[in-house]
């Protein structure tokens, strides 16, 4: 059976006469997106278990502070490199399939990372790991458009990075416990490895798509290439850029401060990833908070440039505590600005009523310029503390570099209900 025809199976029984928009939301909804957010769960677990990971390389591997800065940006660099391009050619083929494909792969790649003998191995898959997810959370975007009504948008996003907070928490508060219960980080990423090759069985049977017309509340059809819409519409620039201090500074610290934490305050592994965690504990409250009140109050801006005032105090303040207790507090403050930016950052382009191809390049872009420039702070931190034999300096360097959300957040237009947005045509009353 083809897609299409796979989609007309679950399209809405009676169809909405021309000119009414269908406001129902399928129940069937929340299958395909519980799915997607399971994969997500795996997916950022193995991605931000590396700070608290580190030390157990280090004793185990070897691991310098400069291998440990390229294991940090390694990461970053994967979605950099593969989010723009994923987001145009990708999204020409069915994102089901492209679901299923990289899912399975990420599952290998999770298993590559747990048997790597080497360093460089170590590097390698992880490059990899996250090479191939940034594929499969392109195809996210689609699913989004394809099963929610848009006044949704804003609370799926929402619950889209309020998982991956989750996901979060677990990488950097359970990993340590739960290395301590079955005895070896290897085998906590195999448990990653065997979990993604259930989710790619689970969405073999259960994952669909549905399409609907503009009348059912669809988007408007693409026409052109999809990568027009950065020329069309230069805002995006800015929208996406506003990110790029933010990410070189959430990098650094996601990937040293918890060797910080140990090697400045004496406090153990375990203490180090609960405290990390409630940075994580932050971003979920951010992440679920940020698109309902940005809903509620109709403004999307606020929630972009008061996190870039109040972070690089967070994170400068994070350098001059010694007690775990305001390190927690400093963190679970500086996780909620810092995850109530991208619910809002990847809501814009749907309010902007965007094709889903042209959606997806626009926030391809996002994942672009955010990557690449989180790639640069683990690098630039982890070489300074080679050199200097200081992990205080190189953090304190990138800490006040948040400032440039407050700068976008400026700059761009209000999309939000009491924004005005679209603009009005010249001419119109």
């Amino acid at each position: 059976m083809s897609s299409e025809e796979h989609s007309q199976d679950i399209s809405p029984a009676s169809r909405v006469s021309a000119g009414v928009v269908d406001q129902r939301q399928p129940s069937y909804s929340w299958v395909v997106m519980g799915q997607l957010w399971g994969m997500d769960l795996m997916n950022v677990i193995v991605f931000s278990s590396i700070g608290v990971l580190i030390p157990y390389w280090r004793e185990e591997m070897g691991v310098t502070p400069l291998q440990a800065g390229i294991l940090g940006a390694a990461g970053f660099l994967g979605f950099g490199v593969m989010a723009l391009p994923a987001s145009i050619w990708l999204t020409r083929y069915n994102p089901r399939l492209v679901t299923l494909v990289t899912t399975a792969l990420m599952a290998v790649m999770a298993l590559g990372q747990a048997l790597a003998p080497t360093v460089l191995l170590l590097i390698v898959t992880r490059f990899f790991f996250v090479l191939v997810s940034v594929c499969r959370i392109q195809m996210q975007v689609i699913f989004i458009q394809q099963w929610f009504q848009p006044r949704l948008y804003a609370m799926i996003n929402s619950l889209d990075f309020g998982n991956r907070s989750l996901g979060q928490t677990l990488g950097v508060a359970a990993i340590p416990p739960l290395i301590g219960l079955i005895g070896s980080w290897r085998n906590s990423y195999i448990a990653v490895a065997i979990a993604l090759a259930v989710l790619s069985i689970v969405w073999v049977f259960f994952g669909r798509e549905r399409r609907r017309t503009q009348q059912e509340g669809g988007p408007p059809p693409q026409v052109g290439s999809p990568a027009g819409v950065l020329r069309r519409h230069k805002v995006l620039w800015v929208i996406a850029g506003c990110q790029i201090g933010a990410a070189v500074v959430f990098a650094s610290f996601l990937t040293f401060y918890p060797t910080y934490a140990i090697d400045s305050m004496g406090i153990s592994r375990t203490v180090a990833g609960l405290t990390m965690g409630l940075f994580s504990v932050g971003a979920m409250v951010g992440s679920l908070a940020a698109g309902p009140l940005s809903q509620m109050i109709g403004r999307r801006k606020p929630f972009i440039w008061v996190p870039g005032l109040v972070l690089p105090v967070c994170y400068i303040a994070l350098l001059q505590v010694d007690s775990v207790t305001y390190a927690m507090m400093l963190l679970f403050l500086a996780g909620v600005c810092a995850m109530a930016v991208p619910p809002i950052i990847a809501t814009i382009p749907l309010d902007m009523r965007l094709p889903p191809r042209e959606v997806a390049v626009a926030i391809g872009l996002t994942r672009t310029l955010f990557p690449f420039s989180a790639t640069i702070g683990p690098l630039v931190v982890g070489a300074i503390a080679g050199i200097t034999g200081s992990l205080f300096t190189g953090l304190l360097i990138v800490s006040p570099m948040a400032i440039t959300l407050f700068i976008g957040g400026k700059l761009m237009p209000e999309t939000g209900s009491k924004g005005g947005w679209p603009p009005r045509p010249k001419g119109s009353h």
